[in-house]
């Protein structure tokens, strides 16, 4: 019985790997972007949440930012997504902080 579900779960998890590979432009992550020389760069890392992303971006300079990649599309960040990375910024929230890991 043992054998049969440890079999059953590493089915599910193939299942889910699978469907996370094959529809993986629908998922949400984050990406690290900033400004030089009048040019706009992105790191083009998959970043799972904001602060990972933030903390990527931070050594560019002054000029960084985070935003969303929805569906395969980079959006502007929503209000509640912009507080987290402005607390960040502003030293409000502490990197190691986990307070917005969607």
């Amino acid at each position: 019985m043992i054998h049969q579900t440890e079999q059953h779960t590493q089915l599910v998890v193939d299942i889910i790997g699978t469907l996370n590979l094959r529809f993986k432009k629908l998922n949400l992550y984050y990406e690290a972007a900033w400004t030089d020389s009048f040019c706009h760069r992105r790191c083009m890392h998959e970043h799972p949440t904001l602060l990972e992303a933030a903390r990527c971006a931070m050594p560019h300079g002054a000029g960084w930012y985070v935003l969303a990649v929805e569906n395969g599309t980079p959006r502007q960040l929503l209000g509640d997504e912009e507080d987290v990375v402005n607390k960040f910024r502003f030293g409000k929230l502490s990197a190691e902080s986990d307070l917005w890991n969607p």
